[in-house]
């Protein structure tokens, strides 16, 4: 395990098994102090998300220092002071129109990722102690910032002309999950399936958070050498840490992933990702 951290100019880091708390809301004053001591010394410090850009955590929201944002699991890279969005791949509309179509009125809790915002069902929303809501989505919906889609969301995604950067399908009823996960296998542009049965995550082949990042890295006129990468999904992290010169891993993370970090750091719950930081840059 040999690098220099005084190459490291840049950290990416994961939110939920990473540096969040149990609540997926908030960050930790440990992990947060960290982050800070970090800027301080000037490594740029970026969220690197499964997240849609409308669900960071409010602590990262609000604050401007964190410049660049990598959101949907690499389909935006967003430059917060400007405005411009430096990288951008997504679901075409009509590929967008089709995947709502397998579950759409069917009483699915579900969210629609696309242009930075989060999109639901409105028959859902006015129902929602029917359905299993996650824990971090009751704090955004009582925020507010959601988009109420009237009717159809395949009708809706045609008629705006937008393109989904990701889905995610929450408790599908078990008499539903085996049809919708053949269905969605057996289109060519959904590459990425994540979790169980009942809670399907997915992207579209056009994502490549590889490439969204280096995009990123070329801007800043730096490399994966001066990169530190912390995460704990086997699915999500694992080719950002593969990548970086020093990847790191949650206690809790995916055991595959722990095999190929350099480093296995405490758990999530547990400050494991200021423990890092704390270890190795400051």
């Amino acid at each position: 395990m040999k690098f220099d951290k005084k190459q490291i100019k840049l950290i990416t880091f994961d939110f939920d098994g990473t540096s969040l708390q149990r609540d997926q809301t908030w960050i930790s004053f440990r992990n947060m102090h960290a982050l800070k001591q970090c800027q301080k010394r000037g490594i740029i410090c970026v969220p690197c998300t499964g997240r849609n850009a409308n669900m960071f955590p409010p602590q990262i929201d609000r604050d401007l220092s964190f410049r660049y944002w990598v959101s949907s699991g690499g389909c935006r890279v967003i430059d917060r002071l400007t405005g411009e969005i430096l990288y951008k791949q997504t679901f075409t509309p009509e590929e967008t129109a089709q995947l709502c179509k397998l579950y759409e009125g069917r009483h699915i809790y579900s969210e629609v990722a696309a242009e930075g915002r989060l999109y639901f069902e409105q028959e859902v929303l006015e129902e929602l102690h029917k359905y299993p809501v996650p824990p971090h989505h009751v704090w955004y919906l009582e925020s507010g910032k959601q988009i109420n889609v009237h009717g159809k969301l395949s009708d809706f995604f045609l008629e705006q002309n937008i393109g989904a950067e990701k889905f995610n399908l929450y408790g599908v009823p078990e008499h539903m999950q085996q049809e919708i996960n053949d269905e969605l296998r057996k289109l060519p542009f959904v590459e990425f399936l994540d979790g169980s049965k009942k809670d399907i995550q997915f992207f579209s082949t056009h994502t490549n958070r590889i490439k969204a990042v280096e995009t990123l890295l070329a801007k800043l006129n730096l490399t994966w050498d001066n990169v530190m990468s912390i995460g704990d999904s086997m699915g999500m992290d694992s080719a950002m840490i593969s990548h970086a010169a020093f990847g790191v891993a949650t206690d809790n993370g995916d055991e595959e992933l722990k095999k190929i970090a350099d480093f296995v750091t405490d758990r999530s719950d547990c400050d494991g990702f200021a423990l890092a930081v704390e270890k190795f840059i400051l």
